[in-house]
């Protein structure tokens, strides 16, 4: 990809058609396919409150636009809402599974992806957003070890690999807690 492919991305919702190539996204950015059917799973169950596709607008080899649907899937995230532990009231989302094809990464398609997941949980009512990855890449956008705010999920198997965003000042202080994710997630093993 070129240093401007970014600017040749579509950002949208998923569709129906979509959902095959979204399912070989995952399975080709994570070992087995535990991802792959999150994505499936929370859909089938209606858990999905956002489900988002990276595509091309243009086609790089000839420069003819592509038509919604029509240009090749990059990337996919996926928002499901979360409950903290005693505060039910808190409206928190969280960003799993996100993933762009191996030979697209570091070209700045995750961080559009998750900026307008972001943006998407802001109109959605969300006062934060939450997160297990790499933590390098979620800082970068803002994010701040879940720690931080006195919070922790079972899903932080590596020491600050779970993050949270808040899109509300002050919305997490001093809340503190577990962070409870759909049961589809432990029924999978994530």
């Amino acid at each position: 990809m070129t240093a401007n492919a970014v600017d040749n991305l579509r950002i949208r919702e998923e569709r129906l058609i979509d959902h095959e190539r979204i399912y070989r996204i995952h399975e080709s950015v994570f070992a087995g396919h535990r991802e792959a059917r999150l994505g499936d799973r929370l859909r089938r169950g209606n858990l999905a409150q956002i489900s988002l596709v990276a595509e091309r607008v243009t086609d790089p080899e000839t420069g003819r636009h592509l038509s919604e649907g029509e240009g090749g899937l990059l990337g996919h995230v996926m928002v499901s809402r979360v409950e903290l532990s005693g505060y039910p009231d808190r409206v928190l989302m969280a960003l799993a599974p996100l993933a762009v094809l191996p030979q697209h990464q570091r070209h700045g398609i995750g961080k559009r992806l998750v900026i307008s997941a972001v943006k998407r949980c802001r109109l959605l009512g969300a006062g934060a957003v939450v997160a297990a990855g790499h933590a390098d890449f979620y800082t970068h956008l803002g994010f701040h070890p879940a720690g931080h705010y006195g919070l922790y999920c079972h899903h932080d198997d590596v020491p600050g690999s779970f993050v949270a965003f808040e899109l509300l000042p002050d919305y997490l202080e001093g809340l503190g807690g577990e962070v409870q994710f759909p049961d589809t997630f432990s029924e999978l093993g994530i």
